[in-house]
């Protein structure tokens, strides 16, 4: 097991690293979007070529190959411990650059070194990674400068000197080509939901990540039955069976309008059915084996392919998901294909021994500690921050778009953000760019993080696809609750809009949280978008209630989608100070964050909030019903 943990180890550091250095492409060198996918996409490539560069170091100097599989994992910790005080900008992205880079080649090298050992390995390091980020309520460590994200770090780099004492007696042991090759590939579905707490999160923040843990201490389980006895595997059947389930589990998780209740047990099976694939591509183990670190190598560099290929969707319009949903399927051809291939070849000497029962026991005292931890954990590390009393009359509003959560600096901090908020004492949040799980954005669900922090209830509804919307904040009594799917017009990330009923003092208000997308491309459909918000509002203003329209409009006052707006009856709240600038939040010059009212509500101290938490700056207005 201690051979396991070392790869385990090396794989959460990866992913760790992964959580910072997927956002820092796009807050910190791609520049809010301005600068194009394509140069991203190279930048990331150039990331994973360069982690290729010391396993040109071990074939064409001679230096020992485990010599440069320590230099790896000690250069990929200390980026990873830097990662920790660094504070963001250039300096985040290249720190996390450098360490991905350092954590792939250590991934390339250690098909060599622990092939055996290799899938439970990477099960172990997926286990430890997804526990600790579902105890921390998916709000990840290496973004905490509290007790608690020191705390996982300290476990994380003890791991890792553990790791560097195991490695100095480890026997070469080789990979099967196939399981190196498909081994950083397949992360793309761990990544996205079968490993991915805040997936679980997004369907149910109570039941969610406790069953992705679940699946991911089965999936420990099913590794090491694998590595003790892979003869029940010589057949088709299990490895059909795990495809199925993954593959299937991928398309209904993945596709659109899929966050229902009912897709909860999903996630406790797709952790193991992946095992059960990675397991029949890595038989028979054998130190005969040929070729696991070129088959590593352009693994990796397919990896971040498919990574960009899949994210690429949202802007290039195909359906994104439907890759992942390929990707499932070809793991299970490929599994069928060597199992079969296999099992019709003459026989061949097998390993076959039974797991020792304390071995067992203790695997399974972990996994129920760790599901424990991933339903109890959050609770304890995210608390609520204090906020202050402020009485006030009227219903007081707030609109923001955050970016996902990161700040001009590219550094994601709920906790800042749910302070602003607290400070201006707002009885509704509305928020535009809510991401609640996409790798990309480094696998959090930032509205349950902002939620718990601010002890407000949460609202959600989806855009792009079930984890990326726009969302209301409220702790007033609710009813009515209409998440509201607008069409897109090529808006790179959807459209929709987010009406609920509030009470407030024996009056209800209408809230509507919204985000309106240009495509940038001729005619570039805010007008449509506008229209369709309009006609949305104006059904709901004909049921009597006075209605609040607030978010990200990307359009100035005066345009023609702005009086498109104004035409079905609403009012610009935040006349009573214009200009209000809100976009960049480091420079704001445009005014394109906006609050709408109907004529039943009188709007009063209208304002923008100083704050670089976002590129966008919050809005605040109260509105008291018109006499």
């Amino acid at each position: 097991m201690k051979q396991a943990c070392a790869v385990g180890a090396g794989m959460w550091l990866l992913v760790d690293l992964l959580r910072v250095w997927a956002p820092s492409l796009i807050t910190i060198f791609g520049q809010a979007a301005s600068t194009p996918a394509e140069l991203m996409g190279a930048f990331a490539l150039a990331v994973v070529l360069a982690g290729l560069l010391p396993l040109l170091v071990v074939r064409l100097t001679g230096v020992p190959g485990h010599l440069v599989l320590v230099g790896c994992l000690v250069a990929a910790g200390t980026c990873r411990v830097g990662l920790q005080v660094v504070g963001g900008g250039p300096a985040q992205l290249w720190w996390s650059s450098v360490g991905v880079a350092c954590a792939i080649g250590w991934c390339c090298l250690a098909t060599q070194f622990w092939g055996d050992r290799l899938v439970e390995g990477y099960a172990v390091g997926l286990a430890l990674a997804g526990t600790s980020h579902a105890a921390l309520g998916t709000w990840a460590a290496v973004w905490r400068s509290d007790a608690w994200g020191w705390t996982v770090l300290a476990v994380q780099i003890a791991l890792v000197v553990a790791t560097l004492v195991t490695n100095r007696s480890a026997e070469a042991s080789p990979a099967t080509r196939q399981v190196a090759f498909v081994l950083l590939p397949s992360f793309l579905l761990a990544g996205t939901w079968a490993a991915n707490p805040a997936r679980g999160s997004a369907t149910s923040e109570a039941w969610g990540p406790p069953l992705v843990v679940l699946g991911l201490a089965a999936g420990v389980l099913v590794a090491r039955w694998i590595r003790h006895d892979p003869g029940w595997l010589r057949g088709r059947l299990a490895v059909l069976v795990a495809g199925a389930a993954l593959t299937g589990g991928t398309a209904v998780v993945m596709l659109p309008d899929s966050a229902r209740s009912w897709t909860l047990p999903l996630f406790a099976v797709g952790m193991p059915a992946l095992i059960v694939l990675l397991g029949a591509l890595g038989r028979p183990f054998s130190p005969t084996a040929a070729g696991p670190v070129a088959g590593a190598a352009f693994g990796a560099v397919l990896w971040v392919v498919l990574f960009f290929a899949y994210y690429a969707g949202y802007d290039l319009g195909y359906r994104a998901d439907l890759l992942l949903v390929l990707l499932a399927a070809g793991l299970t051809v490929l599994g069928v294909r060597v199992v079969g291939r296999e099992a019709d070849a003459t026989a061949r000497p097998r390993r076959r021994h039974g797991m020792a029962p304390v071995s067992t026991a203790l695997t399974v005292i972990a996994g129920t500690a760790a599901v424990v931890a991933g339903a109890l954990g959050p609770n304890v590390t995210v608390q609520p921050v204090a906020a202050r009393s402020d009485p006030h009359e009227g219903l007081r509003v707030l609109a923001w778009n955050l970016r996902m959560g990161y700040g001009m600096d590219g550094t994601f901090e709920p906790r800042a953000v749910a302070r602003v908020i607290a400070r201006q004492q707002p009885d509704v949040v509305l928020l535009s760019e809510i991401d609640r799980a996409w790798l990309l954005n480094g696998g959090q669900d930032q509205l349950a993080i902002l939620a718990r922090l601010l002890d407000m209830e949460a609202h959600f509804g989806p855009a792009a696809d079930p984890v990326w919307g726009d969302a209301v904040l409220t702790n007033l009594p609710v009813t009515d609750v209409d998440a509201h799917p607008l069409p897109s017009y090529d808006a790179v990330t959807g459209a929709q809009a987010l009406a609920l009923t509030v009470d407030l003092d024996g009056t209800a208000y209408d809230v509507v949280s919204t985000h309106v997308q240009p495509h940038g491309g001729e005619g570039d459909g805010s007008l449509d978008q506008a229209r369709d918000i309009a006609d949305f509002v104006r059904g709901r203003a004909d049921a009597g209630n006075p209605v609040v329209l607030g978010g990200d409009f990307n359009l100035e006052p005066g345009s023609l989608s702005w009086q498109a707006l104004l035409d079905s009856g609403l009012s610009d709240a935040l006349d009573g100070d214009r200009p209000v600038v809100t976009s960049p939040a480091d420079d704001p010059e445009q005014q394109i964050d906006h609050v709408f009212v109907t004529s039943a509500l009188t709007p009063s101290d209208p304002r923008a909030v100083a704050s670089e938490l976002s590129d966008h700056l919050p809005v605040l207005v109260t509105l008291a019903p018109s006499r």
